[in-house]
């Protein structure tokens, strides 16, 4: 049974500009991820997937394996299960296909592990992606999608609605490669509470300082004190 971890990690961002090579409380936002699959201990493969020399200089000093990113897949048009069906196709020896982002910098490593264990340890399941719970009053396109406006529940009674966090997938060889997807027809969720769940990928979740340095958005100052700065 080998599996291996993709790690990509685009220089960048046209959303939060340079976003992976900023500085997160004394560390590149791209370490943390990588810390975390090093401790974590799980892959027998780990592959950084990058377009940055800075970026591929630090892979090969955790001794991950390199990929340089080809530049159609560096575009904004290009999104998780391209990078990952490319990814199995260029390594197609590996039973489990994980992929992790550098945009989620506080996924603990237990999670990891778990995630990594009751995928390839279980028949019940085809793939795996981390998730959060939400008990909220939820519309769309004009109309409520979970409760009656008429008929208020508690917010504890309701079901809740599940929220990929977008920071850890996993799928079999065999799923991968039918569905065309990072997420297979039995998929394990393993949620997550919101602060592992954060995740920065637009301007709304990054607050500009007077000074210059981007701390995360109010939403999450509540949850811990963080201040990004600009090297």
């Amino acid at each position: 049974m080998k599996t291996a971890c993709f790690i990509p990690i685009k220089m960048n961002s046209e959303r939060v500009p340079g976003k992976n090579l900023r500085v997160l409380n004394g560390k590149k936002l791209y370490e943390y991820i990588c810390e975390h699959v090093k401790e974590a201990n799980v892959f027998d493969d780990v592959y950084i997937d990058t377009n940055s020399d800075e970026i591929l200089d630090y892979a090969k000093k955790m001794g991950f394996n390199l990929i340089h990113r080809k530049p159609e897949l560096a575009k904004k048009t290009a999104n998780g299960n391209d990078l990952l069906i490319y990814h199995s196709e260029l390594y197609p020896n590996y039973d489990y296909y994980f992929q992790l982002f550098a945009t989620a910098p506080y996924m603990q490593t237990n999670t990891i592990r778990e995630c990594y264990t009751k995928l390839i340890s279980s028949e019940e399941y085809d793939s795996c992606f981390t998730a959060t719970e939400n008990r909220g009053f939820y519309w769309l396109l004009g109309q409520p999608v979970n409760y009656r406006p008429g008929i208020l529940p508690r917010s504890q009674d309701m079901e809740p609605l599940i929220e990929e966090t977008t920071g850890l997938y996993g799928i079999s060889k065999e799923s991968l490669k039918k569905y065309k997807c990072r997420i297979g027809r039995k998929p394990y969720m393993h949620i997550v509470n919101k602060f592992e769940a954060i995740d920065i990928n637009t301007e709304q979740e990054v607050c500009y300082e007077k000074n210059g340095s981007i701390s995360l958005s109010c939403e999450w100052k509540t949850a811990s004190v963080v201040i990004w700065c600009n090297q």
